[in-house]
């Protein structure tokens, strides 16, 4: 069976071209069932899609006990989703708009996530 959810990433970069944070008020936080475990949850994914523009991401997801995994995620208008399966034990997705460079204004361009889950 499977299962999904998905809701609009928010307007505005919480992330410098460099990582720096601008301020966190500009990303959500996602608390999702721990991924990957035997049960109801089953195998878990992230992914990500926009339009009108390419729009750049920090994912971080949390394992229960620290920030464990850190990406940047380059979205294009005109390809595919991007996403990937979420480490086991995953229990939470930060997720926050980063400039693409200095001059980068384009901060709110539609954009996206869709978190799945399936079990077997």
């Amino acid at each position: 069976m499977q299962a999904f959810q998905t809701g609009e990433i928010p307007h505005g970069f919480a992330f410098t071209e460099t990582g720096g944070l601008i301020h966190y008020k500009y990303t959500i936080v996602l608390a999702v069932p721990m991924a990957n475990q035997s049960g109801w949850s089953g195998d878990g994914y992230i992914s990500f899609g926009s339009d009108w523009a390419d729009v750049r991401l920090r994912v971080a997801i949390h394992d229960g006990q620290t920030w464990a995994t850190v990406k940047t995620i380059n979205i294009t208008a005109g390809g595919i989703r991007v996403g990937d399966q979420l480490p086991a034990s995953s229990q939470k997705i930060s997720i926050g708009r980063v400039k693409t460079g200095p001059n980068d204004t384009v901060d709110n361009a539609p954009a996206s996530w869709l978190l799945q889950y399936q079990t077997t």
